[in-house]
Order: structure tokens, then sequence, then C-alpha cells
């Protein structure tokens, strides 16, 4: 595990020299959006809509959102580098992206998931409900698991839990 002791990851908006580490990270868990592909489960990643983890320079986490409209939002794509794992990383980047979405007049999230032990996170920690499935598009995420479980957020209530 890397040791950051000597300062702490910083959880900050993405700028456009952090697409290709973030493209990269995501690689790592099948989840690089198909840029070009509009039919692909995710076709691009928006710079103004997304955060990033950086440890001494290096994006160690990514997690971005979609506005669906005025009051509907979507998360999308987070992830964070395997070697920063437990370190809190990814629920720091969920609250980045929660208040963001909060702040522009949100009142509903969307997640979808394939990772049980990521469904579990979701409702525990943010207080989110399982709301049904919807197929795949094509091999994402878990390339095992054909199904999303689609998960819904009250943002309007929402408190951080830790």
């Amino acid at each position: 595990m890397p040791d950051t002791s000597e300062g702490e990851v910083e959880i900050r908006p993405m700028r456009d020299a952090d697409i290709e580490p973030a493209m990269d990270l995501l690689e790592t868990w099948n989840m690089a959006p198909q840029t070009g592909n509009t039919d692909a489960e995710r076709s691009t990643i928006r710079v103004d809509n997304s955060f990033v983890a950086e440890d001494s320079g290096a994006v160690v986490g990514v997690a971005s959102y979609i506005v669906h409209s005025e009051t509907l939002g979507e998360t999308a794509s987070l992830a964070v580098d395997p070697d920063y794992r437990g370190q809190g990383i990814g629920y720091r980047l969920q609250v980045r992206r929660l208040e963001a979405m909060a702040s522009l007049g949100i009142e509903t999230v969307r997640t979808e998931t394939d990772r049980p032990e990521t469904i579990e996170w979701y409702v525990e920690h943010f207080g989110y409900e399982r709301v049904g499935t919807t197929p795949k598009k094509h091999e994402f995420s878990l390339s095992d698991v054909e199904e999303w479980t689609i998960l819904e957020l009250d943002l309007a209530a929402w408190e951080p839990s830790d």
C-alpha cells in the first residue's frame, strides 16, 4: 500500500490533463468509456462533471456524474487504484460528486453497479435503495454479470454517514 503519510490524497475537480490517467484507471476495472460509441454503457467522460483523487501528482481515483434533468442525476465512473483501496478515497469521491449534484438542485441520484460489495457499500454508507435491474449493453465492469443493479438515492434527504 502506498505511503500517504507525507500528504493526504487530494480530491479535486478533473482537468483536461487528467483524462488519460483517469481512462487508464477506469480500464483497470473494465469501466473505461468507449469514446465514439454512442451505444456503449459510457461513451465519454466529461471533465466538468468529474473529480479525481491525486497523490503526489498521480491520479489514483476518479468519479463522475451525469445530469439527466433538473432533478435527476446519475453517478458514473467511480474507480480507485487497487493500491489505494481501503483508504476512504472512493467514499470521499462519492461525497464530492453528491455534493456537486446537490448544489445543482438534483433531488434523485441513480446508480447502476454489478459488484455485490459495491451495492452493499452504496446502501450502507449512503442510504441507497435497490429499485431494479437492467441488462448491460455490452461487457463492462464484471464480464460474468449480464445486468446492472439499479440503486436510487433521495439526495434531498441525504447526509453523509461517516
